[in-house]
């Protein structure tokens, strides 16, 4: 079995490359941030992550990963602000970031280094949610969703191990053939 699963530690893609890059630079070096708040929090950019979210999920099929992240993440947030006795504009704020929203519709569903089964994407959308806000919160780090992918990308290899499920492959369609 260790020996299986090691195999499938050099065979599988299990880090996304864009998280591992953010993760590599904000260590690594002394000139790397992350602002929560440089894609801004107006709604056109909801519109637009939206949209193009939802054409790049639609293709990939990945959309049930974004949508349980989304909602546990805003429910742990709801009861974070209704704990505190904060109003709902603070939520609206704290969702309508452009990052959590591009985190999450793109970074998060990368087809090739998540979890194949879709029962193994939904315990680990949940997981990413839990471990970014206990982040978030306790150590008071703005980069928590990266660092939440970072920590529970292994995670990946023993999901696809209990779950069977094969690989993510993108299908060629007849009507739009590669060149």
């Amino acid at each position: 079995m260790l020996v299986s699963l090691c195999f499938e530690l050099v065979k599988n893609i299990f880090f996304n490359p864009a998280n591992f890059g953010i993760i590599a630079a904000l260590t690594l070096t002394q000139d790397a941030w992350v602002s929560p708040g440089q894609w801004g929090n107006d709604f056109w950019f909801l519109l637009l992550f939206l949209g193009a979210g939802a054409m790049i999920l639609k293709r990939v099929g990945r959309w049930e990963t974004s949508a349980v992240f989304l909602l546990f993440y805003t429910l742990l947030e709801a009861v974070r602000n209704f704990w505190l006795g904060w109003s709902w504009d603070v939520l609206s704020h704290h969702l309508m970031t452009g990052s959590l929203l591009l985190f999450a519709l793109f970074m998060l569903t990368d087809p090739r280094s998540i979890p194949n089964h879709y029962l193994s994407r939904i315990f680990w959308a949940i997981a990413i949610a839990i471990v970014t806000f206990m982040i978030q919160y306790s150590l008071y780090l703005s980069t928590a969703i990266f660092w939440a992918l970072f920590f529970l990308s292994p995670l990946t290899i023993m999901l696809d191990y209990c779950w069977y499920s094969p690989k993510f492959n993108w299908k060629v369609s007849i009507a739009h053939p590669t060149i």
